[in-house]
C-alpha cells in the first residue's frame, strides 16, 4: 500500500496545531470566503450526510452541524488536530464523528451525500498524490454526490504582496511559502508551504479518481465578511483570486 509522506502533510500542522487552530478560528479568509463559498455550492445540506476530508480540528464541521443539522464524518492525518476536534465534540456534542486517517486508508461503511475539502489538496506531497483525495471522495459518495474543494488557485500570480491577511512567495517552481498575518500588525502568526498544482494536475487527479464531471469557480466573500472587514480588505482577494473552487460530481 502506498504510504503517505508524513512530513509533507501532517508535520506542518501537528507541530503548530494550537497556533494554527487559534488563527483559523477567527480568520476572515476561512470564515467569510472559504466556508460560505462551499456552503453556497452545496446548497440544501439540512440533515444530509457529509464527509469532510482533511477536517483539521473540526471548525467547519461544528458550524455545519450547529447551523444546518448536517450529519458529518471527518478525517485528518493530524492526530493533534483530531484530538482537539474530539475534545470539542465531547464538550459540546453535535453528533460529529472524527478519525485519524488519510485518503488512502480511510474506509466507511456508509456512503455520503457530498464531500468537502477546504485547503487540503494543495498540501499533497506531489501532483500524483492528489488523485488519492478524489478517489477517497468518489468511493464514499452516493451517485450524484459532489466533492467540493477549496484549493490554491493554479492561475494565481499575486506573489510578494500583502493580500488581506496573507502573503505568498514562490519557494520554487511549484512550492509556495504561505504566511498567515496578524490582522493589525501584519506580523507573521503562522507559516506553511503548499503546492501550486496546475489545473491539469487537479483535473487528471479527479478523472483518475473516478470523476468525469469537473467544474471550476471563483470565490467571493460573503456580505457579512464585507460588512465586518470592509471592501478594501477584500479588494485584492477578489482581484487576484488566491483560491479556487473545484466541484467534481459522481455519476
Amino acid at each position: 500500500m502506498e504510504k503517505i509522506p508524513e512530513r509533507n502533510l501532517a508535520g506542518q500542522f501537528d507541530a503548530g496545531h494550537q497556533e494554527y487552530s487559534s488563527f483559523i478560528e477567527s480568520d476572515p479568509i476561512r470564515n467569510f470566503l472559504h466556508y460560505p463559498s462551499v456552503i453556497r455550492e452545496l446548497g440544501d445540506i439540512q440533515n444530509k450526510r457529509l464527509l469532510d476530508i482533511g477536517c483539521g480540528d473540526g471548525l467547519f464541521d461544528r458550524k455545519l452541524a450547529a447551523e444546518y443539522g448536517t450529519k458529518i464524518v471527518g478525517y485528518d492525518i493530524s492526530s493533534n488536530l483530531i484530538a482537539r476536534a474530539q475534545q470539542q465534540e465531547k464538550e459540546l456534542p453535535l453528533g460529529i464523528e472524527y478519525t485519524v486517517s488519510d485518503p488512502i486508508q480511510f474506509q466507511s461503511t456508509e456512503q455520503f451525500d457530498d464531500a468537502v475539502a477546504v485547503m487540503v489538496l494543495p498540501y499533497s506531497p506531489n501532483a500524483q498524490y492528489v488523485r488519492n483525495f478524489f478517489s477517497s471522495a468518489h468511493k464514499n459518495l452516493k451517485a450524484g454526490g459532489r466533492f467540493v474543494c477549496v484549493v490554491f488557485n493554479p492561475e494565481f500570480n499575486g506573489f510578494n504582496e500583502v493580500i488581506a491577511n496573507r502573503f505568498f512567495r514562490k519557494a520554487d517552481e511549484q512550492k509556495v511559502d504561505f504566511d498567515f498575518l496578524d490582522l493589525n500588525s501584519k506580523e507573521v502568526r503562522f507559516n506553511a508551504q503548499l503546492a501550486q498544482f496546475s489545473k491539469t494536475d487537479y483535473e487528471r487527479g479527479a478523472r483518475e479518481g473516478g470523476f468525469e464531471q469537473i467544474e471550476w469557480k471563483a470565490l467571493i466573500p460573503d456580505d457579512e465578511g464585507i460588512k465586518k472587514f470592509g471592501a478594501d480588505f477584500w479588494s485584492k482577494v477578489v482581484e487576484t483570486q488566491p483560491y479556487s473552487l473545484i466541484i467534481a460530481e459522481r455519476a
